[in-house]
């Protein structure tokens, strides 16, 4: 059972494998069953329970323990029961002694920003066969901002016995429902009370699939909420966050210094850089449990670093100062793409900044994307726009032309075969968000380029030369410069290369990583649009030409487009290639063409040009 509730208890049993192969398992959930009893003012009590078979020494290593997060400014946490039953049938109780409660690991990363609290039950004496308990029981004892909400998902990797989530409520207390998949929901009223079941159907457990989008798309599901629309978490967070981002004399101030006599979008773009660059951002994932309140903009501002919700608030501000509107955007920031069956607030884990003036989405927490620019787990998602009524809308999917990677390279081989190169890129927006967040976290120019060589059959060392990564006010420029030492082989009169690939950021041989052992794939795959170009022009050293040339390909399919052209040009060769994939998920009717597509672009990379020496010349 795989748990989003009020707490935001979260059973996730995630093990690793070769996609496809026979799911080993290494875990069983016995029974996984959440009980909450709500109230008329919509305060709650959940009890959970869980019991699980360890199979194997893995499984051990991966659920030795468990772990359950609270809220103590609204949350009272008790553990009822904990114990391990061994195969021979002696149940060892877990103590007190075996119990610790600490602030979560993101009260710990980003104090101030979470108070909550984990108790960790750690399960003695574990061995293959061995049966863990825990039952616990959290009240949340004020009124939950968003009101009561449950999130209750299928386990994916683990075989699951028993999945069950019972929800009692007042009859008078209006509760929306909605259910996807094997889920079996029943209801019932007696007297001022009304009665939930949801019910998982068994599953055997199946390994996940690499690339493969968020569970919540595909698996079955059940959610519940006591909201009655997505658009009234729009207006719940407008309420809670409006009056924090005041503009201060100082926010005035600085905004003013910032845009100096820019106007509209140009100023928008000098205050989305500036905040960007310049407050730190601390990770923490939206939490409707902590409140929806970021800090106010003059605390943030002071601070110089916040989370995305602040990053927000203080743009809002200095937007505001310069006579511009910025709203809030909460979104899910991940692998997440399909619409719920129920628009949930625990659907979202994030905020951007919209200026509704350009219907234009900004992610100032990202400190190397530029302005305007989403990332592909942003893009095509839904979002709700936080006004004082809300408004559900969409940020615009992603699309080829939005992702485009050119590499134009300059390859001379000397007669030693030393290979001497040269390479200029050319990036949207949307790429030049990741070789500039590559760029910056290098150890050095030249420690990337040498891992980046490492990878290529070629090998060599060289360095990088680029613009400021972290100046979002400049285009990204790009360049490399590298010698591969015994890049080629040319002792024979006729020797077959593959076209070099130098330090490229984009190889052809990542794609790989996109394919299925069988031909089959069972679940949605998140590859990415996206328009990837390769020109190498590479120089012969004198006494060799080129021989022969591999065939150009032209292939079109439902996923895209793959094109490669060789031609001799004077004494060197040229090559052009050129992949589209032209979305960002498939689904798994659609892997045929795009594995199709990929295998075009792969084999070709693999082609080879046949250099000979020329007559006469001394061997």
């Amino acid at each position: 059972m795989r748990l989003w509730l009020p707490g935001l208890f979260l059973l996730v049993f995630a093990l690793a494998g070769p996609a496809h192969a026979e799911p080993v398992a290494h875990v069983r959930v016995d029974r996984a069953n959440v009980i909450d009893t709500v109230n008329q003012d919509q305060t709650y009590t959940e009890t959970v329970t869980v019991d699980r078979t360890l199979l194997t020494d893995r499984g051990i290593r991966q659920r030795d323990r468990s772990t359950i997060t609270h809220y103590p400014d609204q949350q009272r946490l008790e553990v009822l029961e904990a114990w391990v039953d061994q195969p021979d049938g002696t149940r060892l109780q877990v103590g007190p002694e075996s119990r610790f409660t600490r602030p979560s690991a993101a009260s710990q990363e980003a104090p101030g920003f979470t108070s909550s609290l984990t108790t960790t039950i750690v399960y003695p004496q574990l061995r293959p066969g061995s049966r863990t308990h825990v039952m616990f029981r959290r009240e949340q004892f004020t009124p939950p901002l968003l009101g009561f909400n449950a999130w209750s998902e299928a386990e994916l990797e683990d075989p699951s016995l028993e999945d069950r989530l019972e929800i009692d409520l007042p009859a008078n207390l209006a509760l929306r429902w909605a259910s996807r998949g094997a889920v079996t929901v029943s209801t019932t009223i007696a007297g001022d009370r009304r009665h939930i079941v949801a019910e998982m159907a068994p599953t055997a457990g199946q390994e996940p699939e690499r690339g493969a989008v968020d569970t919540s798309d595909f698996q079955p599901i059940f959610l519940a909420t006591t909201l009655p629309d997505l658009e009234s978490v729009g207006a719940i967070y407008y309420r809670r966050s409006q009056d924090r981002a005041a503009v201060t004399p100082a926010i005035a101030a600085l905004a003013a210094t910032i845009a100096g006599d820019r106007t509209g979008l140009d100023a928008a773009r000098a205050l989305y850089d500036w905040v960007s660059i310049n407050i730190r951002y601390i990770a923490v994932w939206l939490n409707p449990n902590d409140g929806l309140v970021p800090h106010a903009a003059a605390e943030v501002l002071e601070n110089g670093y916040g989370d995305c919700k602040d990053h927000v608030v203080l743009m809002q501000a200095l937007l505001a100062a310069r006579g511009l509107v910025g709203q809030a955007a909460l979104i899910q920031w991940g692998n997440r793409y399909a619409d719920l069956p129920l628009g949930h607030p625990f659907e979202f884990n994030h905020v951007l900044v919209y200026l509704p003036a350009y219907d234009l989405y900004l992610n100032p927490t990202d400190p190397y994307a530029p302005f305007g620019s989403l990332d592909r787990t942003l893009s095509g998602k839904r979002v709700v726009i936080a006004s004082e009524t809300g408004r559900v809308a969409h940020t615009p999917a992603s699309t080829p032309a939005g992702h485009r990677y050119a590499i134009v390279s300059q390859i001379a081989i000397d007669a030693d075969g030393t290979i001497a190169g040269t390479a200029h890129w050319t990036l949207s927006a949307n790429m030049d968000t990741s070789v500039r967040a590559t760029l910056a976290n290098a150890i050095s120019p030249g420690d990337l380029m040498e891992r980046l060589l490492l990878s290529t059959p070629e090998g060599g060392f060289g360095s990088f030369a680029a613009s400021d990564p972290r100046d979002l006010a400049t285009p990204l420029a790009v360049s490399a410069r590298w010698r591969s030492p015994h890049g080629v082989t040319l002792r024979d009169a006729e020797t077959a290369i593959a076209v070099p690939d130098g330090p490229d950021l984009e190889p052809a041989w990542r794609l790989r990583r996109y394919l299925s052992a069988d031909g089959i794939r069972r679940t949605p795959m998140l590859v990415g649009a996206a328009d990837l170009s390769w020109t190498t022009n590479i120089a012969l050293p004198p006494g060799i030409a080129a021989a022969r040339l591999p065939s150009d390909v032209a292939l079109h399919t439902a996923a895209g487009d793959y094109t490669a052209r060789y031609e001799r040009d004077g004494d060197g060769i040229r090559v052009n290639r050129n992949l589209v994939i032209d979305r960002d998920v498939f689904d798994p009717g659609e892997y045929p063409e795009l594995q199709r597509l990929l295998y075009a672009a792969l084999d070709d990379a693999r082609s080879t040009l046949t250099l000979a020496r020329s007559e006469g010349l001394a061997k």
